[in-house]
């Protein structure tokens, strides 16, 4: 009676033991999973905060003045509808609008706003106090911490600057996505979970002891899988062979890793195909241009590799002059294949191009010498460069390589607005005549040096 009165209480023990272990480790696996899922959306959210936020013209925003009225100005208007197609690109979108500070601590106003009933007029306050983040998009883009459940519905909201062309920030684009997908996923988790509890707790009553005697073992397998995985290394597996409820857990807890590594490796291919479409897109524009980004990779590359550059710099050369001109995807056709020369106006359009392309590729963390070479290339030694104005040695050595490769390459292929292209050995003389000015002697001598062994300039007399 004793021994079966003990084997109940371990049963029991073992019940309760095993329920709360199971429980413990499922509660620590999804709720990373949740986490994840949810940076994930949130991540998403800024990027189309901050893609959205590109495509409105911040000087015309600045000419809408915080009033009822200014719902009949054509700049107005030209805003409503680009909420609108932000809007409709991403189903998940339910309100898309534009606030801007006021004068008064803590209120916003209201300038566009792409509902079709029931819209935020121009100059009605918004209490910026509720979120937070809203204020740190004028810095850049944020999103909520978690979502809001209000009069609205159950929402996740992303902020991004919206910039005139001095790139200072002068209203801020709202972008409030639905997170009932959100909440679906969540409670289908928390159902998994009484289901998985339900087995657990059934298979520990049938087996009671015998199970008590070898469930140590896999269920501190469990606890070291969640460890790993709260620590972020996706990579981890549970060792477990068992075909029984505890195995199938560990199953099914190292698919969820799976999926998130998968997860986590898509979003960076993501990234990485990003940056790649934007650059086809850019060659496919302009049959005038095709094939300079790639010529460009080339002559820097070699230039890199001659001046015995280290490794890393290279590497860097080699994987971003690619991409030094995709600010270029936001200039208009006609100026970029304007067979005449560019007036003012239009140059100042083109000269935009560097700070558009840094823009495009800061969300996507790149590091900083390859986020310079797409907004530096353009800068000249003697200061009178743009978009910043950088002179002499606070142009990386990097950024000098593909701004005389760059010029090189303009110089001697096709142009609308040229009708041949310029001879190498004059490129070569237009190169020496700006150096101290525009470029740097050095890296025009490499230039030289790898045209020479490619058998594109003769060689010189060295005797």
């Amino acid at each position: 009676m004793g021994l079966r009165s003990l084997r109940i209480k371990l049963i029991v023990f073992w019940i309760l033991c095993a329920t709360g272990l199971i429980t413990a480790t499922n509660l620590v696996a999804f709720r990373t999973a949740l986490e994840a899922q949810f940076e994930q959306l949130r991540q998403t959210l800024m990027a189309i905060a901050a893609t959205g936020a590109l495509q409105i013209d911040g000087e015309a925003h600045a000419q809408i003045p915080p009033q009822p009225t200014s719902t009949e100005l054509p700049a107005y208007q030209t805003l409503v509808r680009q909420l609108l197609a932000i809007r409709q690109a991403n189903p998940n979108i339910r309100y898309v609008y534009t606030v801007t500070p006021s004068n008064l601590p803590g209120q916003w106003y209201y300038i566009g706003d792409a509902e079709e009933f029931e819209i935020s007029l121009p100059g009605e306050l918004l209490d910026v106090t509720r979120y937070p983040a809203m204020a740190e998009g004028l810095r850049g883009a944020s999103a909520d911490p978690a979502l809001t459940v209000d009069e609205w519905g159950v929402l996740l909201s992303g902020y991004a600057p919206i910039r005139n062309q001095d790139g200072v920030a002068v209203a801020v684009l709202g972008i409030d996505m639905t997170g009932e997908h959100v909440i679906r996923t969540q409670q289908a988790l928390h159902h998994w979970l009484m289901t998985v509890l339900v087995i657990a707790l059934a298979a520990a009553v049938v087996l009671g002891l015998l199970i008590a005697q070898w469930v140590t073992r896999p269920v501190r397998a469990l606890m070291e899988g969640t460890q790993h995985i709260g620590e972020g290394h996706f990579d981890y597996r549970v060792p477990i062979q068992s075909r029984d409820e505890i195995g199938t857990l560990a199953q099914a807890f190292n698919r969820m890793v799976e999926m998130l590594a998968t997860s986590r490796q898509h979003l960076q291919e993501h990234i990485l195909s990003t940056i790649q479409s934007l650059s086809l897109a850019l060659e496919a524009k302009d049959r005038y241009t095709r094939g300079h980004s790639e010529r460009v990779h080339h002559y820097a590359t070699k230039m890199a590799q001659e001046m015995r550059l280290p490794d890393e710099q290279v590497a860097l050369i080699q994987k971003f002059s690619r991409l030094h001109d995709i600010g270029k995807i936001g200039v208009k056709e006609d100026i970029l294949l304007k067979p005449a020369k560019l007036t003012q106006e239009e140059f100042e359009v083109i000269k935009r191009h560097p700070e558009v392309g840094y823009r495009i590729l800061v969300p996507l963390r790149l590091p900083t010498e390859a986020l310079q070479i797409v907004r530096y290339h353009h800068e000249r030694l003697d200061g009178t460069g743009y978009p910043v104005g950088l002179q002499g040695d606070q142009i990386p050595l990097p950024v000098a390589i593909v701004s005389v490769a760059d010029s090189f390459d303009a110089m001697t292929a096709h142009r609308p607005y040229r009708s041949e292209p310029m001879a190498f050995l004059r490129a070569i003389e237009e190169l020496r005549q700006h150096v101290g000015t525009q470029f740097r002697a050095d890296v025009v001598e490499a230039l030289i040096r790898v045209l020479e062994q490619e058998g594109k300039l003769p060689a010189r007399n060295t005797g």
